[in-house]
């Protein structure tokens, strides 16, 4: 499973409701997720988005899934 499916998946949230509380489309969303890069292909505005769905800050979102990457 991907990194950044894990994450979404451990805190309870899906990429819908990403993609209606934050605007990044749900394309876009899927693409982050379906990358082979893990979360060296995340761009900024994904890392946000996420950010704003869980109500945490970006840099927050960017050490938990430095930490689960490593896991």
């Amino acid at each position: 499973m991907n990194v950044i499916q894990q994450y979404l998946d451990q805190n309870n949230v899906t990429r819908y409701k990403v993609s209606k509380l934050s605007g990044l489309g749900q394309t876009t969303l899927k693409a982050a997720v379906d990358s082979k890069n893990g979360i060296d292909g995340l761009t900024g505005k994904v890392i946000k988005a996420i950010a704003v769905a869980l109500d945490k800050t970006p840099g927050t979102v960017l050490d938990e899934l430095l930490l689960l990457e490593t896991k």
